[in-house]
């Protein structure tokens, strides 16, 4: 799981920024249920402790926002409801907050912050990832760790964490490495430390873990990047980060999963990542986790459907043992893994109350499941290929290389049947260039297409339904999606090919170079849970990517990030947009979440703004933080700010409130301005130079302000 993205990570590892990445049925059925059970490799399962308060409230939908989806079941909806449709043009922004320490540099990246008892948790992405708790109402910080202060190893390239759970008393995060980490709530003081990653291999992106009743749930990402990986889930005793079960994603040799793969060398090598973080059904005692594609992402397989992959899993809360299995693409040769988590709600299709689950794939569609069965609710079609007829050249070749079932039948895929699309599914002509590299023409196709060696290929859209997480809002009855246009034109260059470095994708392939369209275009789509048909659907220019995801409200609002750093606002029944806020220099790439905290509504989001990772709270009719007020020529510099924003952790200033340890006590040291201005600049000793990061007046009004607040001992001081 890596196109659309690891074109992305190779531009940024060039320009050293670092940020988090993305990336079954074994008789040819959409869906099969399976007695195979998984054994925890450290013993019998442990019993579950009491549940906390905040597990308790994520049972359902809440003011609160206590896992990460809010509810355990991931619907991403608030019942907050001050902020409405009417209201939301007051929404104004409460509170900045730097979530690492001033003089830091990283981003917010797709972190996505909880909120629970007045309490907010995040954590930033950079070469020392920092997790953090923040006043719900002000912003203001309560404690701070980083993962160096942790004792995690510094990873190449160490990007940081994509979310945090938190229960009994816990805030859990899985570092850079696989490393899931417990801290005390209260203090941030590490409580314990467990190896999820123990087969040691490189992955690039840290799944968010869910917590409920005593148990902390999390997979591993990273193997479909150099191989070596066996995809696998776990599950770990909230309070001691003792291994409870694990189940392999990638099937053991000899299990039920083992038959629907060619050979056992085959399950030796990498593939079924879990790339976000499961939901949960209590009632029914099931866990649900969205898995990866094989490795190698091309080609080097032999025939068969590859179970669990591209797909969901259904396991017991408890054991781990396997309840379901739905696959969404067999035999994956497209990277067409489910990067994104579920969603579970309870809706009425056609007069049956039906408990079910939607999943989005990197495929473009997205499919609507019976989470007690595994079976679809609204129709699935297996469809062939889309070219077998118009490519048998292409259609021949990849069926010599193993393209086929596991009784050498063609190839067929699960297709959704609805009334609309969340992305286009066919390449066409005005999607991509005239010409081919070679300098041919295109031969068109959609997506599950099979590749030929003499000519490009258009049709390949797995760049539409990545990593960000969907919503549902009950009081609509709609899922939402974010997507963004993505086809490729493709070559087979040589099956044989193996990836050998980490941020390099396809090998096996030569691709036309650019994305349709490029830069993508973002949709945003309602589904209705009726008929998984479109409600409604946006369309944004070119340049415009959906970019993190969505929540919703009890207010009729949908609040989605975009890539050009905007924050929107859309009416959840509708689709109007309503509202927006944007900032200079603010990027946005994680979800929002709304919460209430002493009886105000707060949309609240991670970002980065200028290089740095923060934390933006927003409210009705909020007075704006300073930090954000514009810096334009001929309007003053609040120099206390920047000090305390970017100085104050570090040194003490009585003048500034301020009481860090780290550098000089400036009262005692009573610096002149020069001194404090060269220092600014060019750094020295435990101090960053903060010369491209303030403005010059910045650094001008900070310094001035350091050296009359301490009494300066030369130059201006007064007699």
């Amino acid at each position: 799981m890596r196109f659309g993205v690891g074109r992305v990570l190779v531009g940024l590892l060039i320009a050293t920024s670092f940020f988090v990445i993305t990336g079954c049925g074994g008789s040819g059925s959409s869906s099969s249920s399976s007695s195979s059970t998984s054994t925890a490799e450290s013993g019998s399962p442990t019993e579950p402790a009491e549940s906390s308060t905040a597990a308790m409230e994520a049972e359902s939908p809440s003011t609160s926002w206590p896992s990460v989806g809010n509810d355990i079941g991931g619907t991403r909806y608030s019942t907050t409801s001050q902020v409405t449709t009417e209201n939301v043009g007051e929404l104004k922004p409460a509170y900045l907050e730097m979530l690492e320490p001033a003089g830091s540099t990283g981003s917010g990246s797709e972190n996505n912050p909880l909120e629970s008892e007045g309490v907010v948790y995040a954590s930033s992405s950079s070469e020392d990832p920092v997790l953090g708790a923040y006043d719900a109402g002000t912003g203001k910080m309560l404690w701070q760790i980083s993962a160096k202060e942790l004792g995690i190893p510094k990873e190449e390239p160490n990007i940081g964490t994509r979310g945090v759970a938190i229960g009994d008393g816990l805030v859990y995060v899985e570092e850079p490495g696989g490393i899931l980490v417990a801290v005390d709530q209260k203090t941030g003081k590490e409580a314990w430390k467990s190896v999820v990653n123990t087969q040691h291999v490189y992955a690039y992106s840290q799944p968010t873990p869910v917590y409920w009743n005593g148990l902390v749930y999390i997979g591993q990402s990273g193997s479909d990047i150099i191989g070596g990986l066996r995809g696998f889930v776990k599950a770990y005793d909230a309070k001691t980060g003792k291994l409870a079960w694990i189940f392999h994603t990638l099937p053991r040799p000899g299990t039920a999963g083992a038959k629907t793969w060619d050979s056992n060398s085959e399950l030796k090598d990498g593939g079924g990542g879990v790339w976000t973080n499961p939901v949960i059904d209590p009632k029914l005692g099931l866990v649900y986790f969205p898995t990866g594609n094989p490795w190698p992402d091309i080609g080097g397989r032999g025939p068969g459907d590859e179970d669990y992959l591209d797909g969901v899993i259904a396991l017991d809360l408890k054991s781990g043992k396997l309840k379901w299995f739905y696959q969404t693409t067999h035999h994956d040769e497209w990277d067409y893994d489910c990067a994104q988590p579920p969603l579970l709600w309870e809706h009425e299709i056609n007069g049956e109350e039906v408990k079910g689950l939607s999943i989005g794939c990197k495929n473009g569609y997205v499919y609507e499941l019976n989470r007690e069965t595994g079976k679809p609710v609204t129709p699935v079609k297996e469809e062939p290929l889309s070219n077998s007829k118009s490519d048998p050249k292409a259609k021949a070749l990849d069926e010599k290389m193993g393209w086929t079932k596991s009784n050498g039948e063609p190839l067929t895929e699960p297709i959704p049947v609805s009334n609309g699309e969340v992305t286009p599914h066919c390449a066409s002509k005005n999607l991509l260039e005239p010409e081919a590299p070679d300098g041919k023409g295109f031969s068109y196709a959609c997506a599950y297409m099979y590749y030929g060696t003499d000519h490009y290929t258009a049709g390949w859209n797995s760049a539409s339904l990545d990593w960000q997480p969907s919503s549902y809002n009950p009081e609509t009855g709609d899922t939402y999606y974010c997507s963004n246009v993505g086809v490729h034109g493709v070559k087979l260059k040589n099956f044989s090919a193996k990836e050998t470095e980490n941020a390099k994708v396809f090998p096996e392939l030569e691709e036309n170079g650019e994305t349709a369209g490029e830069p993508r275009a973002g949709w945003l789509t309602a589904l209705d849970l009726e008929d998984n048909g479109v409600a409604w659907q946006k369309k944004f220019p070119t340049g415009t990517e959906c970019d993190a995801g969505s929540s919703t409200t009890a207010g009729g609002l949908l609040f989605m990030s975009d890539s050009t750093g905007k924050l929107r606002a859309f009416d959840a029944k509708s689709g109007k947009e309503v509202w927006s806020y944007q900032h200079k220099g603010l990027e946005l790439r994680a979800p929002s979440i709304a919460y209430e905290d002493g009886g105000t509504e707060y949309v609240t989001v991670v970002g980065t703004l200028e290089g740095k990772a923060v934390l933006l709270g927003f409210a009705l009719g909020a007075k704006e933080p300073s930090a954000l007020a514009p810096k334009a020529e001929g309007v003053a510099i609040d120099a206390q700010q920047v000090f305390t924003t970017s100085c104050g952790t570090c040194h003490t200033l009585k003048a500034a409130g301020t009481n860090g340890t780290v550098g000089p006590n400036l009262d005692e040291l009573k610096p002149t301005a020069s001194t404090v201005e060269r220092q600014v600049i060019n750094g020295g000793g435990k101090m960053p130079a903060f010369k491209g990061q303030l403005s010059a007046g910045e650094i001008k009004a900070v310094s001035g302000y350091v050296a009359q607040s301490a009494g300066e001992t030369t130059g201006n001081q007064k007699k």
